[in-house]
């Protein structure tokens, strides 16, 4: 399962001096476990559940990202951790604040949504680019999430 979303932003700062940049954001599973979302500020990631009936324990999988500004980053999960079947988990680093989710959103996605505060004291935050990846027990890859964020000078070289 491939995803591309195109993201355009224009910085209104001074208008003689307008920036314009195109951010992409990839992703990729093997499986129904996966990433609907990785935070390019580095305080949140998001992993899905899309199976409709089957629960995962991720115990021992971990996940690695890496950014522009930073060395790679490796997290394991600990312990049981079992995403029910149609499950968002939000796993926010330790000096982000979760944003709630509205009972009501929960009701008209018919999913459930599950906020982590972890340990971890930032996930990273990248500028022009990331690269986070989920690893199952084995050391398998099952998941990729991936951004890149482009000026217009980069687009014009596309």
């Amino acid at each position: 399962m491939m995803t591309r979303t195109t993201i355009t932003s224009v910085n209104h700062d001074n208008q003689d001096d307008l920036v314009q940049t195109k951010t992409l954001f990839r992703r990729y599973s093997k499986g129904p476990i996966m990433f609907n979302g990785c935070s390019p500020a580095g305080d949140l990631i998001i992993i899905e559940n899309i199976s409709p009936k089957k629960y995962y324990d991720l115990a021992g999988w971990y996940i690695e990202r890496q950014t522009d500004n930073f060395p790679m980053l490796r997290y394991i999960i600990k312990n049981q951790f079992i995403i029910p079947p149609s499950t968002t988990v939000e796993l926010w680093s330790s000096i982000a604040e979760p944003d709630p989710v509205p009972p009501e959103s929960q009701d008209q996605q018919q999913q459930s949504f599950v906020s982590v505060k972890t340990k971890i004291l930032t996930w990273n935050k990248a500028r022009q680019w990331s690269i986070t990846r989920l690893f199952d027990h084995t050391g398998r890859q099952r998941a990729i999430f991936s951004h890149r964020t482009l000026s217009s000078s980069d687009n014009e070289n596309e």
